[in-house]
């Protein structure tokens, strides 16, 4: 009879040990499933965006500094340069004239800028020996609505001063003040060059340009 107690004491007991054994299995096994602060080293999230910082701290130099920047919106190769030349020397008429002009090539159908000009024109007469001289600037624009054709507009606005000498008494009358153009024309798309029948629209007094319609030429590189 006591054995058979013994026996049954040391199944109890075994029973007991193996039941302790489980739950301190099950308490491990459900550790990380309670909650915790953000903060707490037991967040499996906080080892990994630790990882993420570290693993960008890899990326080249030049990487990091250009990641999201936009490219520069202003581009060199799309400047043009021209120049507007004039030189005309006879006996009695002397014409000289000096014009740069810079533009910008913006997409394939527009190019515009802007430039300044010096003219000089002496002329004689039976009486009469004249002298002009002419500064201005100016903005121009050149539309493509197709590769080979060209529409053009340069407002522009010169300031003339000139003088009339009398070449028996030598009495002289100067005149000086702006003068207003606004010159339109068409025509067609050579490369970077541009042949065009332009026309003042003001047509002033003392226009630097010829009345009516006239070819006008110009080049940019």
């Amino acid at each position: 009879m006591r054995l058979e107690n013994d026996g049954r004491m040391k199944r109890v007991l075994f029973l007991f040990s193996l039941w302790a054994a489980l739950s301190a299995g099950a308490q491990t096994i459900t550790y990380d499933t309670i909650r915790v602060s953000p903060d707490d080293e037991r967040n499996i999230h906080l080892n990994r965006s630790r990882d993420v910082v570290v693993s960008s701290g890899s990326l080249p130099r030049e990487n990091i500094h250009t990641a999201g920047r936009q490219p520069a919106a202003f581009d060199k190769s799309k400047l043009r340069f021209g120049a507007n030349l004039g030189l005309s020397i006879s006996r009695d008429y002397t014409n000289m004239g000096f014009g740069p002009q810079i533009g910008y090539q913006f997409n394939d159908y527009l190019m515009a800028g802007a430039g300044i000009k010096y003219y000089y024109t002496k002329a004689r007469a039976s009486q009469y020996e004249i002298r002009n001289n002419l500064l201005g600037a100016n903005v121009f624009g050149y539309f493509y609505p197709v590769n080979f054709i060209a529409l053009f507009a340069q407002p522009e606005l010169n300031y003339i001063w000139s003088e009339m000498t009398s070449r028996t008494t030598k009495d002289s009358l100067t005149d000086k003040g702006v003068v207003p153009s606004l010159v339109v024309g068409a025509g067609f798309r050579l490369g970077r060059s541009h042949i065009t029948l332009n026309y003042d629209l003001v047509q002033h007094a003392n226009s630097p340009h010829p009345e009516g319609f006239y070819l006008g030429v110009s080049a940019f590189f």
